[in-house]
């Protein structure tokens, strides 16, 4: 049984080489909720109206709608994470596409602050409220799996480069394993995400829209 000691120092080596490819994959998500949050907030006004007032008709109609969508909601949900993830790993195992793991991400986070962004602008403390309990839910789960998820595959693309640029040869097995590995436990996540989303975020969202 390993010590803790040797476990600290695995976790350490672990972090320290892959800490480039977290930084790759973080920033781009931040970078992408920035650009989002200014977006909702340079949007012309016609289309702030026009998406106020889908809003409105969504929460006038959503507690009608939520018991009938939640199974639906769900499995759309986890179809479409799931592609994505899965895009972004071949993305990387393909090693030329690498890249677009981080317009993945960029994209992502652009979703999740343009939605809060133009929540809040438009319906200040209570945007908040609602920006509180209809996104970040689901995305505890979400997000932490597209992060682990990308930057596995990102940092085996990384690996292979390695190998290819340096006269000695790098393993690629245990990489592209870990990335496998990591591969099941986003699907997992995903799949905890996507009954959030379909069964206890409209909970949510109902209580608060009687409200609103």
């Amino acid at each position: 049984m390993p010590s803790k000691t040797g476990s600290a120092q695995v976790f350490s080596d672990y972090m320290r080489k892959h800490m480039p490819t977290y930084a790759i994959v973080i920033v781009m998500l931040l970078m992408g909720v920035i650009f989002g949050a200014l977006a909702a907030k340079i949007l012309p006004e016609s289309q702030k109206s026009a998406l106020a007032q889908d809003l409105t008709v969504f929460f006038r109609a959503f507690g009608d709608t939520m018991q009938v969508s939640a199974v639906s909601a769900s499995r759309q949900g986890f179809y479409s994470n799931l592609k994505t993830v899965f895009i972004g790993w071949l993305l990387g195992l393909s090693v030329i596409g690498a890249p677009g793991i981080g317009i993945l991400m960029f994209l992502r986070g652009f979703i999740i602050g343009f939605t809060v962004g133009f929540l809040v602008l438009q319906m200040a403390i209570r945007g908040v409220l609602l920006a509180f309990v209809s996104v970040l839910p689901q995305n505890l789960f979400i997000i932490p799996a597209l992060i682990f998820s990308f930057e596995s595959s990102l940092a085996f693309a990384k690996t292979v480069i390695e190998d290819r640029l340096t006269s000695s040869r790098v393993p690629l097995y245990p990489q592209f394993l870990l990335s496998c590995i990591t591969l099941i436990g986003a699907l997992a996540l995903l799949g905890i995400a996507s009954i959030v989303e379909g069964f206890i975020t409209p909970v949510f969202i109902e209580l608060v829209s009687r409200h609103l």
